[in-house]
């Protein structure tokens, strides 16, 4: 009976987002009626999104261009270099034909570009568009903070979660309750460490790592832990934002940062390795646990001739997506994500036509659709009740309940930018030393030296005595990491989760002893013989 409601119910929700689909297609197809014949192409900007992301949209152009007439040019940037890209060509361009008229941005890209003036306000679409349906924490990227005009619509959402190699997991007998706080995190890490655990080629398995080497990501794999201590990487005061590093929460989780990275036991390839290369470990199963990005499950349909996973060691052992560990204020999960805005156009026909696409692009149904083929969840509410259905992706849907996203200011992306180093830096200065005392000293400095950079950043000064600041911060980087050892770990850790492997040692081991033992005894019968 459960079953047949839950089924009646998940039907009703898709007819219901059909429903409404349809209703915003009869409105893009009739406000298209005035543009069809005076525009020929738009033109649309996108970064790579996944294995399937061009066919994707594609496809879901040539609805639109069925329905209106007018062809859309897909343009596919690199994330490397998109940003310096699209800076260029919208603050150079005068002509409306060199220009996109749609475009992708990087959630935290919004801030910057509307306050530049290369993207137009679009209050004037949410009629059309409803802007209710979208999470609220998406949202909250379309506009500049502290300025209510929106630029621009959530496309897709980037939940980071925490994975599991699920044969792994549970061969070890582990739980999301024995990792619900970071010291409990912590005590399995290490348990897993000294359990001598082993992959399916027999290999060593680490515990876990973070990218302490040439990554970018750096940012969004502490946000949790600072998150979850209170702190925050900005606070807001009558002066504006600043730098919020030297708060003692922050700090508490800057230094649990630090301490994870740098432990050689629980996380050993986190100073020479990048987030893809920790991302390839755990692929290969040779990581227990990745905090990592939903697109990772749909890679696993694809065939290794596609770039997919389908073949790959994970793929055979299974993915199992865990709830992240809490800190004394909650738990919370990185939430980032792209969305899709209009540029300035001089030619109004254009303008009209460009927004006809966008909102056919954010229509309920064309974000399922292309959604499902990236593998990033949807930023529509409605659609999400669905997924949340699918096993693979219920507790990401459940990590964006206490999803929280980067401050929306134009000044972000510079100040990521220094967050950025600051992780790398990190890396650096803990690969060339194990003495916790330098390293305590080095991590204070440099944790001083990006709260002012930040604070530079901002146009906020402020007088404080460095010495006293220094002083405080190394105490909360040497204070010692607290540990909750599992219990019941170790006993099944240590146990080969290939028994057969050490029974066929012992035996070849008792035949070469029983060999050697017979050839013995007939050499020295031989030898008495002779006497």
């Amino acid at each position: 009976m459960m079953f047949f409601l839950k089924k009646k119910f998940i039907s009703l929700v898709a007819a219901t987002a059909f429903c409404f689909g349809s209703a915003l297609a009869s409105v893009t197809e009739m406000s298209s009626d005035s543009t069809r014949k005076s525009v020929d192409t738009l033109s649309i900007w996108v970064m790579e999104n996944g294995l399937g992301s061009q066919k994707a949209l594609q496809k879901i152009v040539k609805k639109f261009q069925k329905r209106t007439g007018t062809v859309v040019k897909i343009t596919v940037l690199d994330w490397a270099n998109a940003f310096e890209r699209i800076s260029k060509t919208l603050s150079e361009s005068n002509n409306d034909v060199e220009s996109p008229d749609v475009i992708q941005l990087g959630s935290t890209w919004v801030a910057h570009f509307a306050a530049a003036g290369l993207i137009r306000p679009i209050d004037s679409m949410m009629m059309r568009v409803d802007s209710s349906r979208f999470f609220v924490e998406a949202f909250k990227n379309s506009h500049i903070a502290g300025n209510p005009q929106i630029y621009s619509i959530p496309w897709f959402v980037d939940i980071r979660g925490l994975y599991a190699n699920e044969r792994l997991w549970f061969q070890l007998g582990l739980s999301d309750e024995k990792i619900s706080t970071y010291p409990k995190f912590i005590g399995v890490l290490r348990a897993v460490a000294n359990s001598g655990l082993t992959n399916a080629q027999n290999e060593k398995v680490v515990p876990y790592a973070l990218p302490g080497k040439n990554d970018w990501t750096g940012p969004q794999q502490m946000a949790p832990l600072i998150w979850g201590f209170g702190g925050r990487f900005l606070n807001q005061s009558s002066k504006g934002f600043r730098s919020g590093l030297l708060d003692s929460c922050t700090l508490e989780g800057l230094a649990l940062y630090a301490k994870i990275m740098g432990d050689n036991e629980i996380a050993p390839n986190s100073l020479f390795e990048n987030s893809a290369q920790n991302a390839d470990r755990y692929i290969n199963s040779q990581q227990l646990l990745l905090y990592g990005t939903s697109e990772l499950i749909r890679e696993l349909e694809f065939p290794a001739e596609s770039g997919g996973l389908k073949s790959s060691e994970i793929a055979q052992d299974g993915i199992l997506i865990v709830e992240p560990p809490a800190g004394p204020a909650g738990r919370f999960s990185f939430m980032g994500g792209s969305h899709l805005a209009l540029t300035q156009k001089k030619d109004s026909l254009k303008s009209a036509a460009a927004e006809d696409l966008l909102a056919y692009l954010v229509r309920a149904d064309n974000i399922d659709s292309y959604s499902r083929q990236v593998g990033f969840l949807p930023s529509d509410k409605s659609i999400i009740r669905i997924w949340q259905q699918d096993n693979r992706y219920s507790q990401l849907v459940k990590n964006m309940e206490n999803g929280r996203s980067f401050p929306n200011i134009p000044e972000w992306g510079t100040i990521e930018n220094i967050l950025v180093r600051f992780s790398n830096d990190m890396g650096t200065v803990l690969s060339k030393t194990n003495d916790k005392i330098v390293r305590h000293k080095e991590l204070s400095k440099m944790t001083l030296s990006v709260h002012n950079q930040i604070n530079a950043v901002l146009g906020y000064s402020e007088s404080a005595d460095e010495a006293e600041l220094l002083s405080r911060i190394e105490r909360i980087f040497s204070k010692k990491m607290i540990e909750e050892s599992p219990k019941g770990l170790s006993s099944v850790a240590n146990k080969s989760p290939f028994p057969w492997s050490r029974t066929i040692v012992a035996v070849f081991a008792l035949f070469v002893l029983s060999v050697v033992y017979i050839a013995a005894r007939l050499y020295w019968r031989a030898r008495r013989k002779r006497r």
